[in-house]
């Protein structure tokens, strides 16, 4: 993952929303959903629920 999908992930692990995750890193919305569906595609999950799930279990390790 590149260094800022890094920052996403972390971010939906600890529960943020789409909003939360672009305020917080500046960015839009939409950029942050384009990196929700690349950090999916490159885990092989579809979905930002189902990488929601994946982070929260990464971060709470």
């Amino acid at each position: 993952m590149s260094s800022r999908e890094c920052d996403v992930f972390e971010l939906i692990g600890e529960g943020k929303s789409n909003r939360q995750i672009a305020d917080e890193l500046y960015i839009s919305r939409d950029t942050v959903e384009n990196h929700i569906t690349r950090i999916g595609n490159k885990l092989g999950l579809r979905g930002r629920g189902k990488v929601r799930t994946w982070a929260v279990n990464q971060v709470d390790q």
